[in-house]
């Protein structure tokens, strides 16, 4: 057997294993919804600041995403002491992302779809809703198989396109993201509300304070009479010799 027989099949096998995620299948409705998701980071950081745990946190997130780098989770652990009482451990987990690059309106997605999926149950923490939970299986021969099963990005990273992520989390689309414009624009209001009420408060505390008196006018200090002149003194006359 020659020596190129037996390099190809090694070139193909890591070609293969060296490849990157299978371009995602969107629909033309999946780009419509990532067009009308698209918003500014800053927009983002808010939006997902308590899912991620901070405003750093959530920025941080944010750019991994958008980059397509690892990201770092906070989690939160709470352990039965057995007393009673729980301990809480807090402590940051390195997410290896399985997908590439993201646009703003993906990222928004993504954060999303990863914040549904906590409220409702589905998956126990960030990681798990955004990289599939891990399954730990023991082989009769001893050892072990982990599978993982779900997650945003690893659905991403295999290809599918937003609607299909959706629907097999259990979602559609675009409610999904209306519902998240929805709530954000409610925010807002509250926001602008909260800062009128206190602006109209503020301008009716004024009004109702009593006026200042104004300041009476001090009365003009009187002339001072003219001092009259002293008379002249009468010349002393002029001492006489002695005798």
């Amino acid at each position: 057997m020659s020596l190129r027989r037996l390099l190809l099949p090694s070139l193909v096998a890591a070609a293969l294993l060296s490849a990157p995620p299978a371009f995602p299948e969107d629909t033309p409705d999946d780009i419509d919804v990532v067009e009308s998701a698209s918003v500014p980071k800053d927009r983002l950081v808010d939006r997902y600041t308590e899912l991620a745990g901070s405003p750093e946190a959530a920025a941080a997130l944010v750019d991994a995403l958008r980059a397509g780098e690892d990201f770092t989770v906070t989690q939160t652990t709470e352990v039965d002491n057995g007393d009673g009482t729980t301990t809480t451990t807090t402590s940051d987990i390195v997410i290896a992302n399985p997908a590439g690059p993201m646009g703003w309106g993906n990222v928004n997605i993504t954060l999303s779809l990863a914040q549904a999926l906590l409220e409702s149950g589905a998956y126990p923490d960030l990681q798990s809703a955004l990289t599939g939970v891990e399954t730990t299986v023991t082989n009769e021969d001893g050892t072990t198989t982990v599978t993982s099963e779900g997650g945003v990005l690893a659905l991403r990273a295999d290809g599918m396109g937003w609607g299909q992520i959706a629907n097999e989390l259990g979602f559609r689309l675009g409610d999904l993201v209306s519902a998240s414009n929805r709530s954000e624009r409610a925010a807002a209001r509250v926001n602008d509300g909260t800062a009128g009420r206190a602006a109209r408060e503020e301008r009716v505390a004024r009004a109702d304070r009593p006026a200042r008196p104004e300041r009476a006018e001090r009365p003009e200090r009187p002339d001072r009479p003219e001092r009259p002149e002293k008379p002249e003194r009468p010349e002393r006359p002029e001492r006489g010799g002695r005798p």
